[in-house]
């Protein structure tokens, strides 16, 4: 099966290719990326020593815009290097998850060696048609929905799980997508995402617009043998912003989830703000825990496991050069939590320095959060 995917991935390539070739103009053509290194510590759990770990990103971007054409070709490669063998899935730099892809190249580079692999991702690879009405993309690209800030329970396309160090570039879907303007700050979003089989693929479609000064979205979906009905909306409230997203899923499994919240601008340099989250799912009624974590193929765009959240963070500008940032993720039904805390530093123009810790609280044997080791990381970027 894995070769089939790669089989089919490697021909949408080749295609994608000849079209440009047969069809377009390389004149224009941008090109861009970054590299990002992570050198993380991680503390001993159990038996297990404490890890030490090299995680990088190297992603090349090809794209040009034209008044009635625009592609895209992103591609990104993560060479990872470790003190003691982990699997892939154990990188906290990348989303392994490539749930809605039609067909996929393969994701390990190489034999898997014990302590180093090299992970890659064809994460674009679109073109977009600008028609008199709207935007019609196809091929893959990123889809995203919601309202909430943190936690958006309308966004099932593969949305990142908040430990994930790098969340720069969301994780590319195979679609069909149409977008079209309604009046001067409205969208219709219609479109069909694709995955292996049908039973992996969707469909959705969305309309937003602003009434009365107040931000709304309805979105309809169909996944996983599921309907999926949900409604955003985010307005102020005097001097603070406010957001409230529900989705209620029906189908095999039943639930519905809601995120809702408030920020406000303490100054010019501080901003916080604080999110709660219900989750219907509430998986661990469902499933073993253990099991959870050893299958951890949750319903689409579901990565927490509890009932009840509160999401607090806060950033404060220390200066020009320097930010500092702090988020808390609270299990309010297991009594765990999820800490981070991170400072921020622009070196130069394209060079970028952070520093962040990871804390974990909560009991090891019945806790979401109580297994996880706490770990630190330095980070640097650079973008050409």
């Amino acid at each position: 099966m894995g070769r089939l995917k790669a089989t089919k991935s490697n021909n949408m390539l080749k295609a994608f290719l000849l079209f440009l070739v047969s069809a377009y103009s390389f004149g224009e053509i941008e090109f861009s990326g970054h590299v990002k290194t992570f050198m993380v510590t991680q503390e001993a759990l159990y038996e297990e020593p404490r890890t030490y770990q090299s995680q990088n990103n190297v992603r090349f971007m090809l794209d040009d815009q034209e008044a009635n054409l625009a592609w895209e070709l992103h591609y990104q490669i993560n060479p990872i290097f470790m003190s003691r063998q982990l699997s892939a899935e154990q990188s906290d730099l990348i989303q392994t998850e490539r749930r809605y892809r039609f067909g996929d190249i393969t994701q390990i580079i190489g034999e898997v060696n014990p302590k180093h692999f090299f992970i890659q991702n064809l994460d674009r690879l679109n073109v977009q048609l600008r028609l008199a009405k709207g935007d019609l993309t196809l091929g893959r690209q990123a889809i995203s929905f919601g309202s909430a800030r943190v936690i958006n329970p309308t966004d099932i396309f593969i949305p990142f799980d908040a430990i994930v160090f790098d969340q720069e570039y969301r994780v590319g879907v195979d679609a069909i997508r149409y977008q079209s303007p309604l009046g001067e700050l409205g969208e219709f979003d219609l479109g069909i995402v694709f995955g292996s089989s049908r039973n992996e693929s969707a469909a959705f479609l969305q309309l937003s617009n602003n009434y009365w000064g107040k931000d709304l979205q309805f979105t309809i979906s169909r996944f996983d043998e599921q309907n999926l009905l949900g409604a955003g909306l985010q307005t102020a409230i005097g001097q603070f912003g406010f957001w409230f997203e529900i989705a209620k899923v029906y189908g095999q499994r039943e639930y519905t989830r809601i995120s809702s919240g408030f920020d406000y601008a303490f100054s010019e340099r501080a901003f916080g703000q604080i999110e709660y989250h219900y989750n219907g799912a509430n998986i661990d009624k469902h499933r073993d825990r253990e099991e959870n974590y050893k299958n951890p193929r949750l319903p689409a765009g579901i990565f927490l496991f509890g009932e009840h959240y509160l999401i607090p963070s806060f950033n404060y500008q220390l200066g020009p050069l320097w930010n500092l940032a702090l988020q808390g993720i609270f299990n309010i039904s297991d009594d765990s939590s999820f800490l981070s805390l991170a400072a921020s530093y622009s070196v130069k123009a394209n060079v970028d320095a952070n520093i962040t810790y990871y804390r974990f609280h909560g009991d090891k044997n019945n806790s979401e959060y109580g297994l996880n080791p706490d770990m630190a990381y330095l980070g640097l970027s650079y973008y050409f």
